[in-house]
């Protein structure tokens, strides 16, 4: 009996929280669940759906489940055996990482001796884009993603000019690198051009 009720499914319900915290208090839950116990999530978060997949990779938890219900994401985990949970020093240096970009992009912005980007690299998860631009060595720098192409927590690779972008993207494609798409900048809005 005892064993049916530490295995026992928990649940969470993180509807109107926004990146990250949906994927913060998601990790610290799973933290204190022991190997094999189920965890259901639902939340508003438009990026969470992609954020949980990725996160589960990462950590060795697995994802029994996820799926749409009235506008909300509901995800079913599996605490891994041997996972490995994400700790504070990584919820820092994560949100260190949002400062960085957010200046960097700043930066960019009011520099008049670089060229401005006009193509952004879209990504399945920010950590494909992290582990991308430390492969590119400098070729293309990484900001946050604009909220006309995405309002979900993310990140893109800004280059300047289609071609280099192009180059880019099939080069980070034939890595195995989680790349979505290539936006154009035209004006305030920003076009999908490729695929």
């Amino acid at each position: 009996m005892k064993a049916l009720e530490e295995l026992k499914e928990e649940a969470i319900d993180l509807t109107g929280l926004v990146c990250p915290l949906p994927l913060v208090i998601t990790s610290e839950k799973m933290k204190k669940l022991k190997e094999g116990q189920t965890l259901r999530v639902i939340s508003t978060d438009p990026g969470f759906e992609r954020d949980v997949y990725s996160w589960c990779a990462q950590t060795g938890n697995e994802l029994v489940s996820l799926k749409r219900e009235d506008g909300k994401v509901v995800a079913l985990l599996r605490k891994g055996s041997g996972a490995v949970e994400a700790n504070l020093w990584y919820w820092i240096r994560f949100h260190a990482l949002g400062v960085k970009l957010h200046i960097r992009q700043y930066l960019m912005s009011i520099n008049p001796f670089i060229k401005k980007p006009d193509h952004f690299i879209t990504f399945v998860a920010i950590s494909e884009g992290t582990r991308a631009e430390r492969h590119l060595r400098g070729r293309a720098k990484l900001i946050p993603i604009p909220d006309e192409i995405d309002p979900r927590c993310g990140v893109v690779l800004a280059v300047h000019g289609y071609e280099s972008a192009k180059k880019i993207y099939d080069e980070l494609k034939r890595e195995d690198f989680g790349v979505e798409a290539i936006y154009r900048k035209e004006g305030k809005e920003y076009r999908r051009v490729y695929p």
